[in-house]
């Protein structure tokens, strides 16, 4: 293994090194280049890229992120910042001017440090701060014997396995490995690039690489308008236009979690009403809890149709549809109990769930296959969709238990009595984890049938197995601890906190530190 890292990392280096000449434009003239092309007709053409066809926004905005940590390309040394699309085909066209800046993330500090060592400190310090070492620093001696110094190491190894991928992915977009835009003929079934003499795209596509290498931004308009009409026109029957321009709008609102600020409103209007109860309060909070959870739903339904499956298979997708199946349980909760306190624990959750969301890396978070065990029975796909359920009423409570415990403790001067209100939240939260649960036992007991059917018994102390079976246990006691201590609602605010950590260790911790059979989820 230690010996295919160094040759993988040589030969991309012989690679880059045969491909790579000096800078052709000053960082004015590419800003001003970059200012004037228009690219709007490329960014929904259709590619077929990591076995599925997608757009080139969606292309570029992953490529870029791979290669520099963000899917913005952002100069580090003068701060300007580029579109993802016009850097990825700058890449491709024009790498030269990328061969001594801040490019190729390196996340691990301490190997940032290694790499850097040969600097002088001054030099190094600000090298360290840019997060990103520069193609031509990797081609550098000290560099790469640093590099392979390192490959003993584990932990550094593994961060040097990242370093290795951002290259890999630059070498593929200055190959331009990524024009696979024609679709299948009939009788075929791989996407092609359009360089074949009889491809109606092929001059198209030339015209528009020899005016970007020219930097003439209107020759590049012109181009990519022909070259888009006739891509589009080729693919039309492969990917419907109305599923391209979904997938720009998911792109554009961040996976649709920039509508988290109508949650976050929501949740402070319904909070103010349940205390005073005001009418207004309680209308504006609904509309806007009604207009999050719309977004929320559109988002959801433009996932599922890129992804051609319903969005729970991992990571990212259960974070954010558990959020919506808490939202949905609360708007639910509404209707039946008539208490707009559910409302607002709801639109909390929505708001925190799509904040993370819109700021945090979330492992998983582009459309893509999942691993195949997941398709093997319908009874599987019930198993985890309950248990979702249950953890999005596990959220729910929880903040109605949050409400509680800062009503019990700060709260003061409120029009209603301090009792009443207690009483009101102790209610809410009770209805919630009971439903939770119930949900979470059905849950597990299913998830035991399949495995008894798939992996031939129905318990293995897999941690996964483990960690569910105590979340429960943790809501068993609370259900009934109730029976026996005076200070009911209390105790169980203090138990829902808990089994709500308990529940993320179990859904997220477990996935992420512990080796097991649900290691793929």
């Amino acid at each position: 293994m230690k010996c295919a890292f160094v040759i993988a990392w040589l030969v991309f280096i012989s690679a880059v090194s045969a491909q790579q000449p000096g800078p052709t434009q000053t960082a004015d003239s590419h800003e001003a280049f970059a200012k004037a092309v228009d690219l709007e007709p490329l960014r929904t053409v259709a590619v077929f890229h990591n076995g599925r066809a997608k757009i080139l926004d969606t292309l570029a905005r992953e490529t870029v992120e791979s290669i520099f940590g963000k899917s913005t390309f952002a100069d580090r040394v003068n701060g300007r910042k580029y579109d993802s699309l016009f850097t990825l085909l700058d890449i491709t066209f024009n790498a030269s001017f990328y061969a001594d800046k801040p490019l190729i993330y390196v996340e691990n500090l301490p190997v940032r440090r290694a790499l850097l060592a040969h600097l002088m400190p001054e030099e190094r310090e600000q090298w360290l701060r840019y997060k990103c070492l520069s193609p031509q620093m990797l081609l550098s001696e000290p560099v790469q014997a640093a590099a392979q110094a390192m490959i003993a190491d584990v932990q550094k190894s593994k961060a040097l396995g990242q370093v290795q991928y951002s290259l890999d992915t630059y070498h593929a977009a200055m190959r331009g490995d990524w024009w696979l835009v024609t679709p299948p003929a009939v009788g075929q079934t791989q996407w092609r690039n359009p360089t074949a003499e009889d491809d109606p795209a092929r001059d198209a596509l030339n015209a528009l690489t020899s005016a970007w290498k020219r930097g003439d931004a209107q020759g590049v308009n012109a181009s990519a308008k022909t070259l888009a009409g006739l891509l589009n026109s080729q693919s039309r029957s492969a990917v419907a236009p109305c599923k391209r321009q979904a997938e720009l709008w998911y792109n554009r609102t961040k996976k649709f979690t920039y509508i988290w600020p109508f949650y976050t409103l929501s949740a402070i209007a319904l909070l103010i009403a349940f205390a005073t109860d005001r009418r207004w309060l309680k209308t504006t909070g609904i509309t806007l809890l009604a207009l999050a959870f719309i977004g929320h739903t559109a988002g959801m339904i433009v996932r599922m149709i890129l992804a051609g499956r319903f969005t729970i298979h991992n990571q990212y997708e259960s974070f954010i549809t558990l959020s919506w199946f808490a939202v949905l349980a609360a708007v639910l909760f509404v209707i039946w109990k008539r208490q707009w306190l559910f409302g607002a624990a709801g639109a909390a959750v929505g708001a925190a769930a799509l904040l993370i969301a819109n700021t945090v890396p979330i492992p998983s978070s582009e459309v893509a296959h999942v691993a195949p065990i997941l398709h093997t029975s319908r009874i599987l796909y019930i198993h985890v969709n309950t248990v979702i359920i249950s953890y999005a009423l596990i959220t729910l409570g929880f903040v109605i238990s949050l409400f509680y415990l800062l009503r019990h403790y700060f709260g003061r001067g409120e029009a209603k009595p301090g009792t009443e209100v207690l009483a009101d939240l102790d209610k809410s939260q009770l209805v919630v984890l009971q439903l939770a649960f119930w949900l979470l036992g059905v849950g597990i007991l299913l998830g035991a049938y399949w495995a008894d059917h798939s992996w031939g018994r129905w318990w293995g102390w897999d941690p996964k197995e483990v960690w569910a079976l105590v979340t429960w246990i943790v809501y068993l006691i609370v259900i009934h601890l109730r029976f026996v201590v005076e200070r009911r609602g209390l105790v169980t605010a203090w138990l829902s906190v808990l089994g709500f950590f308990t529940m993320l260790w179990t859904h997220w911790g477990v996935n992420l530190l512990l080796s097991g059979l649900h290691s793929y989820a």
